[in-house]
Formats: structure tokens, C-alpha cells, sequence
């Protein structure tokens, strides 16, 4: 867990053979194959690690792989027993050898898979593609600190993720891995940013339980060098320097009370809506507890907003406790904050935020919100990755991401694609056509999810890859992992 309670991400992923063919764990019989063509749900893979360094695969349903002395190699294992334990060796070019229990390695093509040889030939080799979803914060292990963008370079120095530039996207390129940050532009081994993901910016991930380690092409490893820890590829050896976290990036937000001013906690720890301009004083992060859907919300000083007897907000709390839990209710283009004394936050007159109101129907509990670190919008709901077709329609069902442009204007978004043009509900799409902004409104729900309002509807995806404004309800077809 990092220095603000955020748990690391477990690893998924997708393993491709030698062919190209995604390992596929099959719902009936827990028959396995390499026949799939895509990164889709019965693709993916869980990784669960022993403190030994043994490895165990959970399948997408909740088995696990086995291999046997006479060389099957199966999805049915019950629990994590001798048979489905693994070895990883990785290889110089990313790919892994898995090797079972009994010493053989696992792998093959179509329906036939074995575990029965102790060379590692090439259909023994298994390319692995990530799942999570590609937005993430990075921290190094040693530094305790996190990557953000930082003129032309990036640099490890910031101790809380602040601001849309520690968001990192992670993009899959044929096995490797691009640094892309928040200005497009992707890492190089020597520290430079380019403008397009050459063989120079692509980098293998080794995996040390829950931290990795970035290679890069001249063999070096991706290190934390000097006072900002500006990120190169130079070292021989993996220590911890070298070695990373990838966390959630939770939603960060600036907030307009009625008087027009900026919720803020720049004049000390007391909030007030206080401030015309923005700097990260007028950002908080809000942080869900997945059990109770209550959020935490933390100031760039990594403290939490809490209330005292008189109902006084003030972001000074280390630690989570009953009083930094507060209820947010989405309004449209405005939320409102219930606190753990059942009164909602108000705006005084002086400016002051007290837990005091009984509703939330006044204009002084009404915040005006806009979130400020996702100008890059990546979403993937229970079928897939958003893409666009040809055609301007947007599908819901894709294996790789596509990129959309967000911007939020006093609480109302407008989302774009590559195109220049605007989303637009078009009968029962969703098309990049629009060449005017269609205003949407957002929700957060979840741990890195959300919903898309439109017109007092949910956009919903389907099955079949459509995506339509006909949602009812907050649901698996509704919410989107961003």
C-alpha cells in the first residue's frame, strides 16, 4: 500500500503464443485453448505470487492452471496446489517461459497444449499483455515518490500524484510497452520524449511480485537519477532504484462554491471558497471505499477533509476514520457533500465550508465540479475497450484502447475524438461526428468507474459492441472504468 492508502494493482493480463493466439479459458469444462484472436474477458489472467517467488494463474473462471508428471496442461485446477504452481523465466525479449511444477515447460497451439518438454522452444514462449486499464500512477519503491511530467523530461520527485501530469498511459506495441505522458509524447531510454513510440521508447516489463522493472532496447534498466529522479535507462542491475508500483489514478477536481470562488485549503488547513485562481491548494482527490461508496478527499498537503463538533470542514486529518467519510451526491453539473453528521456542506457567507445544512437543496451546498486530471479519456466497460469505426460509430466491445479528449467546462463535458469531432447521440449511437459539443454529464460510482449522463439517460453498451443513451440505471452495462 503506498503513502496514500492506495493498494497496488494486481496483475492481469492476456497471454499470446507464438502464433499470435490469446490463451482462452473456456466456461465449460474449463477446457482451455490458444484460439483467441483478442483480449476479451475469457482472456484474461490473474496472477497470484507466493512470498517463494512460486507463481499461480487464475483463470477468467476462478480456476487455475495445472500442469501434470504426464505433461497436461490444463484451466481446472480447484485451488493453489502443487500442481498449479509456476516458474517465470523471463526471456531477453519480454516473452515468458512458464515452467510447472514438475519441470516442464507449458505451452502449444490451438487445442493442443502440453506441458512436457524441457527446452524452451518457440511455441513454449508466451507474450504477455497487460489488462488493467492503461491509465495508471507510477511510484518508485525506493524514492517513494511518483513520475509526473515535468517540462521535457519525467521526473520522480512529486509525493502525491498531483495534477493530470502523473498520469502515465501504459500502451501495448507488440509486446513491449510505451511510456506515454500526459502531453502525448512517449519516454526513450535516454530520458528523452518523443513524439512517436520507436523502438527506442518501448520497453520490456519485468514483473518482482507487485513491482516491476522497465528494460529498455539498449538492455539497460529504467532508473530514478539525480535529485528529481528524471527517469533514463542506464542501469545494469535491477535495485530500487529500478523497481516500480502502477496504482489506480483516482480522480482529482476543483470545486466553485456560490460565490463563485474556488474551494481551497491555501490559507491553511481550513477550507473556504476563497480563491479566483488555480493552483494545486484548489485540487482535492476523491478516494472511494469500494464497501461503503463513501469517499475520502484528500488535499495536495496528502490530508483529509474532516469535520469537527461544529460541523467545520477542514482538510487535516492523517488518517481515514468515520469523520473524512463523506456521501457525494452527483447533481448534474454540481455535487454536494454529506458528512458523517448527516448535514451536508454549505458555503458561509465569510466563505468558511461547515457540515450544516439539512439538504442538499440550497445553492450554498452546490458545488460546481470539473475533474482535472483526465484530459485523456480511456474507457473500457464489460465487453471491451470504446473504439471508433470508420463510420463515426462508437463500439464498445473492442480489445485496445482509443484515446478521447475530455474537457469539462463549469461541471459539463464535452468529449472528442482523434478526428477533431465531437461525441453526438445520433438515434441509437454514439457517433464522432458532431460538429458542435453534445454536453454530457459524469458520475463516479466505483474505484475508477463511472457513468455518462445524457439527457437524464446512461449511456449503455451492449453486448453486440452498441453503445446507446437508453440506460436506466447505475449498472455493469452503465459504468465505465476510466
Amino acid at each position: 500500500m503506498s503513502a496514500t492508502g492506495v493498494e497496488t494493482l494486481s496483475w492481469s493480463f492476456g497471454l499470446i503464443n507464438s502464433a499470435g493466439f490469446y490463451l482462452t479459458a473456456e466456461s465449460f469444462g474449463n477446457r482451455i485453448n490458444c484460439n483467441g484472436t483478442s483480449l476479451k474477458k475469457k482472456q484474461i489472467f490473474f496472477l497470484e505470487q507466493n512470498p517463494d517467488g512460486k507463481v499461480f494463474l487464475r483463470t477468467p473462471t476462478g480456476k487455475y492452471l495445472s500442469t501434470s508428471a504426464a505433461g497436461a496442461f490444463t484451466g481446472d485446477g480447484e485451488d493453489r496446489g502443487a500442481n498449479q504452481g509456476f516458474e517465470i523465466e523471463a526471456q531477453p525479449d519480454g516473452r515468458w517461459a512458464l515452467k510447472g511444477a514438475h519441470g516442464y515447460y507449458a505451452g502449444g497451439s490451438g487445442e493442443n497444449l502440453t506441458a512436457f518438454t524441457k527446452v524452451i522452444a518457440e511455441d513454449r514462449l508466451w507474450t504477455v499483455h497487460l489488462a488493467m486499464h492503461p491509465q495508471v500512477n507510477v511510484r518508485n519503491i525506493n524514492r517513494k515518490t511518483y513520475v509526473h511530467l515535468d517540462g521535457d523530461v519525467l521526473n520522480t520527485d512529486e509525493l502525491i500524484p498531483w495534477g493530470e501530469d502523473a498520469t502515465i498511459t501504459l500502451v501495448f506495441l507488440q509486446g513491449k510497452y510505451g511510456l506515454q505522458a500526459s502531453n502525448g509524447k512517449y519516454l526513450s531510454a535516454s530520458g528523452a520524449l518523443k513524439d512517436n513510440a520507436d523502438p527506442d521508447a518501448r520497453f520490456i516489463i519485468e514483473f518482482f511480485s507487485a513491482q516491476i522493472a522497465f528494460k529498455a532496447t539498449n538492455n539497460l534498466y529504467l532508473t530514478a537519477l539525480g535529485a528529481k529522479g528524471t527517469l533514463k535507462a542506464t542501469k545494469e542491475r535491477i535495485g530500487l532504484d529500478e523497481l516500480f508500483v502502477l496504482e489506480d489514478s483516482h480522480p482529482q477536481i476543483k470545486a466553485v462554491a456560490v460565490n463563485g470562488r474556488r474551494v481551497s485549503v491555501r490559507a491553511g488547513q481550513e477550507l473556504s471558497a476563497n480563491q479566483d485562481d488555480v493552483t494545486d491548494a484548489e485540487f482535492f482527490q476523491l478516494e472511494v471505499d469500494t464497501k461503503t461508496k463513501l469517499w475520502s478527499i484528500r488535499s495536495h498537503k496528502n490530508l483529509l477533509w474532516t469535520i469537527g463538533e461544529d460541523g467545520a470542514v477542514s482538510a487535516s486529518a492523517k488518517s481515514r476514520d468515520a469523520n473524512t467519510q463523506f456521501k457525494i451526491d452527483f447533481l448534474g453539473d454540481k455535487i454536494a457533500f454529506q458528512a458523517a453528521n448527516g448535514k451536508y456542506v454549505a458555503t458561509k457567507k465569510n466563505g468558511a465550508l461547515a457540515a450544516t445544512a439539512a439538504s442538499n437543496a440550497g445553492a450554498d451546498t452546490q458545488y460546481v465540479w470539473e475533474i482535472i486530471n483526465r484530459p485523456t479519456l480511456i474507457l473500457r466497460g464489460e465487453y471491451g475497450f470504446l473504439g471508433t469505426l470508420p463510420s463515426g460509430v462508437i463500439e464498445v466491445n473492442k480489445s485496445t484502447p482509443e484515446e478521447y479528449s475530455m474537457h469539462i467546462t463549469k461541471g459539463v463535458a464535452y468529449i472528442s475524438g482523434s478526428n477533431g469531432k465531437y461525441w453526438k447521440v445520433n438515434g441509437d449511437n454514439i457517433t464522432v461526428n458532431g460538429t458542435e459539443p453534445t454536453p454530457f454529464f459524469i458520475e463516479l460510482t466505483d474505484l475508477s468507474k463511472l457513468v455518462i449522463k445524457h439527457q437524464g439517460k446512461y449511456l449503455q453498451g451492449f453486448q453486440n459492441g452498441g453503445l446507446k443513451a437508453s440506460g436506466e440505471r447505475v449498472d455493469a452495462s452503465t459504468q465505465w472504468e476510466y
